[in-house]
């Protein structure tokens, strides 16, 4: 029985990575659409944040989703994409920045009663907007993304609708998520000052915030 070659196994692989965080990433965007349109499930929880999106996706999957991304920058650092490490360790690492430092470690941004208002939050602290904007965004960018390298590794090349979608969808997605992102960072800022973190974390956040100012 013939083994199989260490090029068809990179290919196994690679194709099986982007095919999970498709799926991972779509559940996670219609989960979200299916809220927002049907409503939130509330009859699972029994308290009063069972509303919040962050209850209802529910954030659990969308750090793993976000931290399985990780994944990306050691296939850069073997060779078996061509994308440098470096670059990739920015962009995975700065959303799961926001993953942790912020959306984890502040939950009652999006689930205090502040945040009263509705599933968006309209009208109380905003964190709801912000986290979705993150997921939407997130959640839009990446299944093009991933679409489109498991397109070239099926056939070659990607879909020509979804390669499209790679080159100018960001011209709406990516404000959207910087924008996201930043509001939610300071909000982040704001709570830790009032909840009494300590300084080194709250300067850490403020650097993270500069961070989203625009460039010369």
């Amino acid at each position: 029985m013939a083994l199989i070659n260490e090029t068809t196994k990179k290919w196994i692989y690679l194709i099986t990575y982007n095919a999970v965080s498709f799926l991972l990433w779509t559940y996670l965007t219609l989960r979200t659409v299916r809220v927002l349109v049907l409503g939130p499930d509330t009859d699972e929880y029994d308290d009063a944040a069972a509303g919040s999106l962050y209850r209802q996706l529910p954030f659990p999957l969308l750090a793993f989703t976000q931290t399985l991304a990780f994944l990306e920058v050691a296939h850069a650092a073997l060779g078996l994409v061509g994308a440098s490490a470096a670059t990739t360790a920015l962009q995975i690492g700065g959303k799961n920045l926001v993953v942790w430092t912020v959306m984890a470690r502040f939950p009652e941004l999006f689930l205090g009663a502040d945040n009263e208002g509705g599933l968006l939050g309209l009208g109380g602290g905003g964190g709801p907007t912000g986290f979705l904007g993150c997921v939407l965004a997130w959640g839009c960018s990446e299944m093009i993304r991933y679409a489109f390298f498991v397109g070239q590794l099926l056939r070659g090349e990607p879909f020509g609708w979804i390669k499209w979608l790679r080159y100018n969808a960001f011209l709406v997605l990516y404000p959207v998520g910087l924008v996201s992102e930043a509001w939610l960072v300071y909000l982040a800022l704001v709570q830790g000052a009032a909840a009494g973190v300590g300084p080194v974390y709250r300067g850490y956040l403020f650097l993270g915030l500069l961070t989203y100012l625009p460039g010369k």
